[in-house]
């Protein structure tokens, strides 16, 4: 459809409005407010230097606020809002292990019952191990003491110690020590595995709504 001439006429002048408003809009030099060291307003088109790190606010042509620039922070405030940053994703990693753990529970558990039995079991191949550990280290103070006996007898006769003994004594105290360091770790771990699993009925609980007076030993 053809415009007619009015038209043609009328959308030129809107146009050319819409510039004239767009470039005067461009031209319109910025505002700005800040305060002085003596709590004094001032406005003007540029900030002397000596305010410029401070906040600032930008005016429109009708002295209305249209933005507030912030000061530049402090190295101290800088480093403090990275351990607040820090401290704040450490939470939240928390909050979301604790949620994954709590969700673990609910799906490999059905009662306390059951947690009580996955403890038991547990606990009683860590008691195997020590007691096979235990029997290691009996058997190892016997052939030491009967080498240190060997030695002693010897060492009254002013005999030197034969080099197989001394090597005997050696290996013998440092699997001695070995084994009891092993024992050492082993029943750690028994009462790890037992803290862990009292978390983990009291957990249960809280989760299940069930009294913690109830179903634990």
């Amino acid at each position: 459809m053809k415009l007619r001439p009015f038209s043609l006429v009328l959308a030129a002048i809107l146009a050319a409005t819409f510039m004239a408003g767009a470039l005067a809009q461009q031209k319109t030099p910025k505002l700005y407010k800040w305060v002085d060291k003596s709590g004094i307003v001032h406005y003007g088109s540029s900030v002397p230097p000596e305010y410029a790190n401070q906040q600032l606010e930008v005016l429109n042509s009708e002295g209305v606020t249209v933005q507030t620039v912030a000061a530049p922070k402090t190295a101290e405030e800088i480093a403090k809002d990275k351990q607040a940053k820090a401290e704040a994703a450490a939470k939240a990693k928390q909050e979301q292990q604790q949620r994954d753990n709590d969700q673990m529970l609910l799906d490999t558990y059905t009662s306390v019952a059951d947690i009580e039995r996955d403890r038991d079991s547990r606990l009683a191949a860590i008691d195997s191990q020590i007691r096979v550990i235990d029997g290691s280290i009996s058997g190892l103070q016997s052939t030491l003491a009967s080498y240190q006996r060997q030695a002693s007898q010897l060492t009254h006769a002013h005999k030197a110690l034969p080099a197989s003994l001394k090597k005997n004594l050696d290996d013998t105290q440092d699997q001695l020590a070995t084994d009891q360091q092993l024992l050492l770790k082993q029943q750690q771990e028994k009462q790890a595995v037992h803290n862990r699993y009292t978390a983990y009925i009291k957990r249960y609980q809280q989760l299940t709504g069930q009294n913690p007076s109830n179903g634990s030993s």
